[in-house]
């Protein structure tokens, strides 16, 4: 399992405030996904810079929350989620804002691991194609589920 400054950029990649009407349905397709809760490359270690947590909260009064955290209080962040939907019985797509950029980014999970399987903005930038991070060339980190 790979843990680097990749992962950090595609966790940081992530989220804006849903449509109301879409803030029960968003939650609801996380919740079934089986995505809430805390992921972390190493969930023996703590938050990191290398080893960040992602937090995913559904909600019934708003939109879903994904909150990252990094261990050194600088990175981290909590983003909307918006537009999530399943596109696959693996595959999880959703958009936030993330520091004015929209970020689109769909999740491929396998049991109780996932990982971003393509990501780009708003604007066509690619970030992740077929798992692999395009700045890096190096394939995505998988996020196994903390606390099971």
């Amino acid at each position: 399992m790979s843990s680097h400054p990749a992962a950090m950029l595609m966790l940081a990649a992530t989220m804006l405030a849903a449509p109301a009407a879409r803030a029960g349905a968003d939650s609801d397709t996380l919740v079934k996904f089986g995505l809430v809760g805390s992921w972390a490359a190493d969930c023996n270690a703590p938050p990191s810079r290398t080893n960040p947590y992602q937090n995913f909260v559904p909600s019934r009064r708003g939109p879903p929350i994904r909150r990252l955290i990094a261990g050194d209080g600088i990175n981290n962040s909590t983003v909307a989620l918006r537009n999530v939907e399943l596109v696959a019985n693996d595959q999880l797509a959703f958009s936030f804002d993330q520091s004015g950029v929209t970020v689109n980014i769909i999740l491929l999970k396998l049991g109780a691991r996932v990982r971003p399987l393509e990501s780009a903005t708003g604007d066509g930038r690619v970030l992740v194609s077929a798992g692999i991070v395009k700045r890096t060339g190096e394939m995505t980190t998988w996020f196994q589920q903390c606390g099971r």
